[in-house]
């Protein structure tokens, strides 16, 4: 969720690029879901975010807040 806010595209946005609900995203970053995407979808994720794979965060929920950062 940060990194999406952080680069102000919305769970609509998102979700539209990716092919899938706006709820489905918002699933996945209340940790309700796990996101199962195809090849074509990660790369479209990590150009969004303007990530590498390695940036990519192990979990899409809320932050733990007993995780570090």
């Amino acid at each position: 969720m940060r990194l999406r806010t952080l680069r102000h595209i919305t769970q609509k946005e998102l979700a539209e690029e990716l092919g899938v609900t706006e709820n489905t995203v918002a699933n996945w970053e209340r940790g309700r879901a796990v996101p199962k995407l195809t090849p074509v979808q990660y790369k479209i994720l990590l150009r969004i975010l303007e990530i590498t794979p390695d940036e990519l965060p192990d979990h899409f929920g809320p932050p733990n807040k007993s995780a570090p950062e």
